[in-house]
């Protein structure tokens, strides 16, 4: 992924496209290959819904902000050393990161609980 001048910061990007709820919509237009992995062109991942931040919007930039302060988090976790007992620190670290970044993003896509319970496999 490359800047084009969006007013989003690519780490907001990146969040997005790393959460459940785009994940579970990529399912549904992405190609899938053997094995269950799916095939990321541009074609296809132009297909998702970006939620574009509304930068005269207080709490819209607020959102951003902490959304980009979380993948930030994320990407210093997962650069830690992977051996022993940090490796265990490490990727309960990055569970609760992902669980927060999850859960800003529902809250940017205004998500209900049921819509919420479809995306997590639990409707």
């Amino acid at each position: 992924m490359f800047d084009n001048g969006q007013a989003e910061s690519l780490h907001y990007l990146m969040g997005l496209l790393n959460s459940r709820l785009l994940t579970w919509r990529f399912r549904s237009i992405g190609k899938l290959k053997s094995g269950g992995i799916y095939e990321y062109f541009w074609n296809s991942i132009s297909r998702l819904p970006i939620r574009r931040i509304d930068f005269d919007s207080p709490q819209d930039r607020a959102r951003h902000d902490r959304l980009v302060s979380l993948v930030g988090q994320m990407l210093a976790a997962l650069s830690q050393d992977a051996g022993g007992r940090d490796a265990e620190l490490r990727d309960r670290k990055c569970a609760a990161l992902d669980r927060q970044i999850d859960q800003l993003v529902y809250e940017l896509y205004g998500l209900t609980d049921e819509e919420i319970a479809l995306v997590e496999g639990n409707a």
